[in-house]
């Protein structure tokens, strides 16, 4: 965010050096005195657009962090008191889960698209379709879980990295 605004500033200024009569000659240039270039230079100047520029370099999206709490929702619901080490331990697989299927869509892909009947609209109309989540992690995590106890392995796990004493 901090240098954004002094590029947006910086067009303000010229990146040429003094042109030459033959350059001038050539374009069609709005002059400084003309009430064209006034208006336009007091618009991009103004305190209200300088203002507004600086927040939005400033704005983040937030939706990756939503999508994460929605996730975690579904593994820890706020109706259901959990134990510290449970709540850990969903949020793990909550974390693990919206990794897993982060949107890697690439500019050159395009998104699939399906018609549908809109009773609104009464018209057929192109909706997104969305990919499939991926959920091999559990079979993972599970094949991880029944290897260790075919081994006679003892799966030690030391929560105190994870939660902090009170």
């Amino acid at each position: 965010g901090d240098n954004l605004y002094p590029r947006f500033t910086s067009v303000l200024k010229c990146a040429h050096g003094k042109l030459q009569k033959i350059h001038l000659r050539r374009g069609n240039w709005v002059g400084r005195t003309s009430p064209t270039f006034k208006e336009l230079f007091e618009k991009v100047t103004s305190k209200q657009l300088t203002e507004d520029m600086m927040h939005c370099c400033e704005f983040l999206h937030t939706g990756s962090l939503e999508n994460y709490h929605n996730v975690r929702l579904k593994y820890l619901p706020k109706r259901v008191a959990f134990t510290r080490e449970t709540t850990v331990i969903r949020s793990m697989i909550a974390i693990i889960e919206t990794n897993r299927n982060v949107k890697s869509t690439t500019s050159s892909e395009k998104p699939k698209m399906y018609a549908r009947y809109s009773k609104k609209s009464a018209k057929w109309v192109l909706r997104k379709g969305y990919k499939e989540k991926d959920y091999t992690y559990r079979d993972e995590i599970l094949a991880s879980i029944v290897s260790n106890i075919r081994s006679g392995e003892n799966l030690d796990v030391n929560m105190s990295e994870y939660i902090p004493e009170l």
